[in-house]
């Protein structure tokens, strides 16, 4: 599934949309259990979730591929649970696995939404990485919803 969400081209993109021209990013699908598992460890939330980012000095070891190739910068992993993506969105999972990468991915560079001001200025970013992507593609972009301040 994340081969065929482009997952590895999106976030490649993505990065040099940011200006980072050298960076390595892990991205792994997993399951509810799993997630559920790594938000108990490192969040205290006996939970699944939809998307968890680990920055470099909390890497993760065991994810399947990373990208983009070569002796790079480590950004850090994302974790994407394929059970929660498909419950946030149904009938888009492919549009919403996307969504869920370029999130985690600003999350591993330092964007937050714990305050309302962090909270706009993360959505404004990832509905202009997601557009910028589109374009790439030959497709519309997709609707990203204004993120809710974490914690309301």
């Amino acid at each position: 599934m994340a081969r065929s969400a482009g997952l590895d081209g999106l976030l490649k993109g993505a990065l040099e949309d940011l200006g980072i021209s050298a960076g390595r990013v892990n991205c792994r699908l997993t399951g509810a259990r799993e997630m559920t598992r790594l938000n108990r460890a490192f969040s205290g939330q006996d939970s699944s979730t939809d998307v968890l980012a680990f920055p470099a000095g909390e890497a993760v070891a065991g994810f399947d591929f990373a990208l983009p190739l070569g002796p790079v910068p480590e950004l850090g992993d994302i974790v994407i649970s394929f059970p929660d993506a498909w419950a946030n969105a149904p009938q888009r999972p492919v549009e919403e696995l996307r969504l869920l990468a370029v999130h985690g991915l600003l999350h591993l560079l330092g964007h937050d939404h714990h305050e309302a001001g962090e909270a706009r200025r993360m959505t404004m970013e990832t509905r202009r990485l997601l557009r910028r992507a589109a374009r790439r593609r030959g497709e519309v972009a997709p609707r990203v919803p204004a993120l809710v301040p974490a914690g309301r």
